[in-house]
């Protein structure tokens, strides 16, 4: 009886410890907390296929309401393992995980992937989610920050920037104001015509229009790299083909609010 007991006990423990990472799905962004709209979510999606697509380096973003007692970089270094972000053979995944702020503190954390340890080493990871990602999620504008960190780590991984050439750009900020507007009024002007299609660069807030911050986004990653797509992204590509098989090895870093 000792014996079944015992095995009993463990077959749970297996159970729990593995229900406690999510299962693979077919998305690059998994939001269990629930922390972006149907809009910010398809906007998301839509550029992360985009780039994965284009530079076949995948991006992951997974938000989880609890950690189920990992920490959170074995929880990132986890789902990048067993779901295998990136190419096999370049290793180039990257995890974003996200926990909000509820009855315990917040957390975030950037996995990086072998063949990405070089263009984001860990310092660069911990300065993109001091900096541009926990700023925002204080306010709990977690799609703000998932944005601001998009917005360097994407050009960078694609070999275009280094992380100080991306963080700290010497357009100006005129420039980039007027072309995010600019790129505001061009999609909401498709938007109307397209009328509620939801397919329509995103939706938006309700009204089948982008919302600002995202056309903010756009344009700013316009002005960079001076064309007429979302970096050299451009969308229009179908959903998302699956992951390579991409390896870990700790490489990454995060912080807490």
């Amino acid at each position: 009886m000792k014996k079944i007991a015992i095995f009993i006990l463990s077959v749970v423990i297996a159970i729990t410890t593995f229900a406690a990472i999510p299962k693979k799905t077919n998305r690059l962004v998994n939001d269990y907390a629930g922390l972006f709209t149907p809009v910010q979510l398809s906007t998301l999606e839509q550029y992360l296929v985009a780039f994965a697509d284009t530079t076949s380096t995948q991006i992951l973003i997974v938000t989880t309401p609890d950690l189920d007692g990992y920490s959170i970089s074995d929880y990132a270094f986890k789902i990048g393992e067993e779901w295998g972000v990136g190419q096999a053979e370049h290793d180039n995944g990257l995890v974003i995980v996200i926990k909000p702020k509820n009855d315990t503190k917040g957390q975030a954390f950037i996995a990086t992937g072998y063949g990405l340890e070089g263009a984001l080493p860990d310092a660069v990871c911990k300065e993109i989610v001091d900096l541009e990602m926990i700023p925002y999620f204080r306010d709990n504008n977690y799609y703000a920050g998932v944005v601001a960190a998009l917005n360097i780590i994407m050009p960078v991984a694609a070999g275009e920037y280094s992380y100080n050439e991306a963080r700290y750009s010497d357009l100006p900020i005129a420039t980039i104001i007027i072309v995010a507007m600019v790129v505001f009024a061009l999609v909401l002007s498709v938007s109307k015509k397209g009328g509620s299609d939801n397919n329509n660069f995103g939706g938006g807030r309700g009204n089948g229009g982008i919302d600002p911050f995202t056309a903010l986004w756009l344009g700013s990653m316009v002005g960079r790299n001076h064309s007429g797509s979302f970096g050299n992204f451009s969308g229009g590509s179908g959903g998302f083909g699956g992951f390579g098989g991409g390896s870990f090895g700790g490489g990454g870093a995060g912080g807490s609010w």
